[in-house]
């Protein structure tokens, strides 16, 4: 398993981006697949790099790693507040645009995305972890 621990800052990200697409790069995963993974990544450290340390900065550790053939798992964690994704709501997708909550599209993008998804929070840890199957 390859792991990577950074700030969590927004210029953290491109280094997040290259370590990940270095990891799978032998991986023979079509392109299409690499950019669900770079869009399901950029959006959870995102959320991560604006919420999970409102009045501290903090770090953020990305692990990568294939199961047997045909899965890829990504585990994210952060010390920040504890969010769990896994408890939000769908958003309303019908009616009308500028009527609607703002926020939740990026957790329900991911959900679509992803194969597996769970979280867990332990040890001051928040822990995702997204799952996805291969495919060639």
């Amino acid at each position: 398993m390859d792991n990577l621990r950074l700030p969590a800052k927004l210029e953290s990200l491109e280094t997040f981006r290259s370590f990940v697409l270095q990891t799978i790069k032998d991986w023979h995963i079509t392109q299409e697949m690499v950019s669900r993974i770079e869009l399901v990544l950029e959006e959870v450290l995102t959320n991560i790099i604006n919420y999970a340390y409102p009045t501290q900065e903090g770090d953020v550790e990305v692990k990568c790693t294939r199961l047997n053939k045909d899965k890829l798992c990504f585990v994210i964690q952060d010390w920040g507040h504890p969010f769990n994704p896994l408890t939000e709501n769908s958003p309303n997708l019908s009616g009308d645009l500028f009527e609607r909550r703002i926020g939740g599209l990026g957790i329900f993008l991911i959900r679509k995305m992803v194969d597996e998804l769970d979280y867990r929070h332990e040890e001051g840890k928040n822990i995702l972890k997204l799952c996805m199957k291969i495919k060639k």
